[in-house]
Parts: structure tokens; sequence; C-alpha cells
């Protein structure tokens, strides 16, 4: 029997951290909680541990292991910021820690981060992190992830809703398939600058499988033409 995995937000910034849940399943990504306090999750009980298939590493580890890092996450957000101002968002990682607390394996399972490149930046960090090596006699898998908001003093883009996409889904969805992405589920996040053009974009995937295909999805959404947000960027999170 698979055992379940713990979601693990670390604090990052100013916003809080939660712990729960279950090992993720095929199914549609879906975005994470905007703020620590509002999860849907309880806080850690004492001594609760991150649990894999087979092994487990202590949460207070992983949460250790994973603030030692977060000055180099940090600056993915700033070298981002650089290409899209009002960049913000959370991303939750899938990692997958070897028996020698190696990464084996880490993709992204949800983000609104909307830049690939800061994604791709953070992912690298995320690779090369090691951990505590798992108990209990195999590999370990957990998701983890953090929020950073926008920087102060910069008008955050116009939120749009999910359904603002649905005209353009139907009418240019086939447009990704040739990057063969049957059966894979998606999160995409845009930043949609006036004109309708994409300024930038992100994705998180359900499996590691469909994150290899991510930069062939973003490719041809960001040819998309999308309704035009008026005199000011917008921001917008849809399924795929």
């Amino acid at each position: 029997m698979r055992k379940t995995s713990c979601a693990v937000w670390a604090l990052f910034s100013l916003l809080g951290a939660a712990c729960g849940g279950s090992e993720p399943e095929p199914a549609p990504v879906e975005p994470a909680a905007t703020s620590g306090s509002e999860a849907t999750v309880g806080p850690p009980r004492q001594g609760m541990q991150v649990e894999g298939i087979l092994g487990t590493i202590p949460q207070r580890k992983i949460e250790d292991t994973m603030q030692g890092k977060l000055p180099s996450l940090q600056r993915c957000f700033f070298e981002g910021m650089g290409e899209v101002e009002f960049l913000a968002g959370h991303i939750k990682f899938y990692f997958r820690v070897g028996l020698d607390g190696r990464v084996e394996y880490v993709h992204p399972r949800g983000s609104s981060i909307g830049h690939r490149g800061t994604e791709l930046c953070l992912l690298e960090v995320a690779k090369k992190t090691r951990f505590p090596e798992p108990k209990g006699g195999g590999p370990a898998e957990f998701v983890w992830g953090f929020e950073l908001e926008g920087p102060g003093g910069v008008r955050a883009p116009v939120e749009w809703n999910e359904s603002k996409m649905q005209k353009p889904l139907d009418e240019q969805r086939a447009t990704v398939d040739s990057c063969d992405v049957e059966g894979a589920h998606y999160l995409v996040t845009l930043y949609v600058s006036p004109g309708g053009k994409v300024l930038a974009a992100g994705a998180a995937a359900d499996s590691q499988p469909a994150a290899e295909k991510i930069d062939c999805v973003l490719g041809a959404i960001k040819e998309w033409k999308l309704p035009d947000p008026g005199s000011y960027a917008a921001k917008v999170s849809f399924k795929l």
C-alpha cells in the first residue's frame, strides 16, 4: 500500500506555513492556497513526519534543509522581476528523494508564478538540494512549496477569472496537440499585455512525463491571441 505524503509550506518573506494532505493522484493540477493561514489543511502535529512510498523524512529536517535554500530561491524571483516587474505567486514542487538523500526527480506540481524562466531557476535549485537520507528502506516522495508576494510600490496586474480563457481555449486548444500531451494535465499561468499578447507564461504539471513537455506547451500558448486587458497587464491561471 502506498503511504501518504505531506505537503510542507516553508516560511518565505512574511507568509505562513501549513502541512497535511495525501500523496498527489493523477488528476488535473489544482492551484495551491494563496496564504498559509488559509490552507485547507491544518498545521503540522508535533513529531509529524513526511512520508514517502517506502521511506520517511522528518518534516523538521525537510524544513531545515529548504530554509537554507531560500536565499537562492529568492534570487530566482529577483532575476525574473527584471523581465516582469510585478512577478509574484506560489510554487509547489513534487520531490522524489533517493536513499542517499539526493533528488532523483522534481517537477512543479502547482504554480501561479507565470514566468517559465523563474520556474526553471527555482527548479534547478530544488534539483541540487541534498536532503537527509530517508528512513524505512526506500525513497521518499513529498510536496514542498512557498509563496512570494509582489514587490511593494509596483501595481499588481489585473486578475482575470479562468472563464476569461474559455473562448481562447475553445478556438486555439488544438495548437498544443503537436506536443503529444494526451492524458496530461497542466495549470497554466499567463501575464497578458495590452493588445492581448502573452507577456510571460509558466505552468505546472500533474506528472513528471507531463512536466517534460511544459516548454512545448507554453511555446504554443505564447502564440495565442487573447482578450485585450486594456491599458494595464492582466494575470490569469487556467487548466489545460
